[in-house]
């Protein structure tokens, strides 16, 4: 591209004759890039740089680890109201959505709505066992229980939901920053690394809070008695 171009070193210096800013190149993951390009050279298209500073807040928030799926949805709201012809991706019925109803449900339960039975069956599976499981009553005598139900609230049965529906990340940063990572990683001297050492080395760097030196010291332990048994 015409960027790459300019990033040469002849071509570099011819650039540097005539502006003190050097080329950027496009990010595809990430569209603050486009609008760092058009905000430095604004002078004539003032009026276009003004309108997309909302979308670049947008952005660059959705970018931090802050935050979770209700609050991108609630983004995403805004930003369709604002620019109407963003609505072929950012609305909750878009095309590429994998599934509106357990988007939705997801984003019921982080704000404590009530569910529809559509959005019931998209998370069924992820229902608390334990909520199911009914105590053992205790015996107790015809008045005790006679008075303990007509105490009893009659509420609506709400089933529980296991913490992981919670902790679905908002957006796809840490896969983004992991890919990226593989490629510094993987360089010419590491070309002859076997595929499964490069994964544990991939996986285990942005991990390491899980694990320390004496989980190492502990699998290797692990590994060399498999070894003599296998002898």
């Amino acid at each position: 591209t015409l960027c790459i171009q300019l990033r040469y070193t002849n071509n570099a210096v011819k650039l540097a004759q005539f502006t003190k800013y050097k080329p950027l190149k496009v990010n595809a993951t990430r569209w603050s890039s486009t609008y760092q390009m058009l905000a430095r050279t604004h002078r004539q298209i003032v009026q276009l740089v003004t309108k997309p500073e909302a979308l670049d807040s947008v952005c660059v928030r959705l970018q931090s680890d802050e935050g979770n799926l209700a609050d991108v949805r609630l983004l995403f709201v805004a930003v369709h109201a604002k620019f109407p012809a963003t609505a072929h991706h950012l609305s909750p019925s878009a095309q590429i959505v994998h599934s509106p109803a357990f988007e939705s449900a997801v984003i019921k339960l982080l704000s404590d709505r009530s569910l529809i039975s559509d959005e019931e069956e998209a998370i069924a599976q992820f229902a608390d066992p334990t909520d199911s499981a009914q105590e053992t009553p205790k015996k107790v005598d015809f008045a005790t229980e006679t008075l303990r139900h007509a105490k009893r609230p009659r509420l609506v049965t709400v089933t529980k939901y296991i913490d992981l529906l919670r902790m679905i990340p908002p957006s796809s940063n840490k896969c983004e920053l992991l890919f990226s990572q593989c490629k510094l990683v993987f360089n010419p001297l590491r070309s002859s690394m076997l595929p499964a050492n490069f994964e544990m080395l991939v996986f285990l760097r942005p991990n390491r809070e899980l694990w320390d030196f004496t989980s190492l010291v502990g699998y290797n332990e692990s590994a060399g008695d498999g070894e003599e048994d296998a002898e």
